[in-house]
């Protein structure tokens, strides 16, 4: 008996597809466990993370108004503070000083009791909470560990001026540099 080239094909189609369907039956419920050959292992990945000291004074400016010779003004009663921000991913300690002069008179230039700062608040590590004179070179600590977290990275700053008795009429403006060093 002989069959014609499209019964054979049709055949071969159809145990083909029989074949396939019966293979994905079986992978389909076929317990895991069953699998030989299967190996299981760990590995490791490790990495070093940089870390960057880094702070931003986020609110920088302190008015005082009009003042006269001979009067104090203190950011705490003014309710004005200089607010920086540790936005690196490091500890850091935070010191300040003066990089552009408050006072026309040399004599009452940084550091002198005219121009001084103290750490209002910290939100994390410790702080100078003491009136000091503004230093003209980097080296007055003001805080000491502040944290990276954003729920412990903020230090408030507060200013106290006295105007020079012989101090000449006019604006006058100050510039603090805060430095922040990785701990």
């Amino acid at each position: 008996m002989s069959l014609s080239n499209n019964v054979l094909t049709t055949l071969l189609v159809f145990s083909i597809i029989v074949s396939i369907f019966g293979t994905w039956t079986v992978l389909s419920y076929m317990d895991s466990d069953l699998l030989t050959g299967k190996a299981t292992d760990t590995a490791t990945t490790t990495l070093t993370v940089t870390g960057i000291a880094s702070c931003t004074a986020t609110d920088n400016t302190i008015s005082f108004g009009t003042m006269e010779r001979s009067t104090s003004n203190d950011s705490v009663i003014v309710g004005d503070y200089i607010t920086v921000e540790n936005d690196g991913n490091s500890q850091i300690n935070i010191s300040v000083y003066a990089t552009g002069e408050l006072w026309d008179d040399v004599t009452y230039q940084a550091p002198s009791s005219y121009w001084q700062i103290k750490c209002n608040n910290s939100e994390s590590g410790t702080c100078n909470t003491t009136y000091a004179n503004i230093p003209a070179v980097d080296g007055n600590l003001v805080s000491i560990d502040l944290d990276s977290a954003d729920s412990t990275d903020l230090l408030t700053v507060a200013v106290n001026v006295t105007v020079p008795s012989d101090e000449v009429s006019g604006s006058k403006s100050g510039t603090l540099t805060f430095s922040c060093i990785a701990d």
